[in-house]
């Protein structure tokens, strides 16, 4: 599981959208953390391309990785800085389910970098 979300990072931060065909199912679903949802390979990779043309992303860093049989949970830090505008960096988790090698559904769930103390 570490592997292929490491391989699936390294993709994304290097903007190699080619690469995303082998790593996800041609049925994949991707749901961002904003409820976006894409499905099929087709719209990951466009969604990705779309995403390269109009900046980088600067970090994609795996901090926990929790196996659970063939799925899985990852653990992640994420900063995106697009060509105009404002940074974007947030802590994230996504459940991860796949099938033969590949992901096959990737689900996000984020919260703020800057933590508050309200007590």
């Amino acid at each position: 599981m570490w592997e292929l979300i490491n391989r699936y990072f390294d993709a994304v931060k290097s903007k190699d959208i080619d690469a995303l065909s082998s790593i996800f199912t041609d049925d994949a679903v991707y749901i961002e953390r904003d409820g976006a949802t894409y499905e099929g390979i087709g719209k990951i990779r466009g969604f990705f391309g779309k995403r390269a043309e109009s900046g980088n992303v600067a970090a994609w860093d795996i901090r926990k990785v929790i196996e659970s049989g063939e799925d899985g949970t990852a653990v992640w830090y994420y900063e995106y800085r697009p060509d105009k505008g404002n940074t974007i960096s947030y802590d994230g988790v996504s459940v991860i389910e796949t099938a033969d090698g590949r992901i096959k559904r990737w689900s996000e769930y984020s919260q703020n970098t800057e933590k508050t103390y309200p007590i």
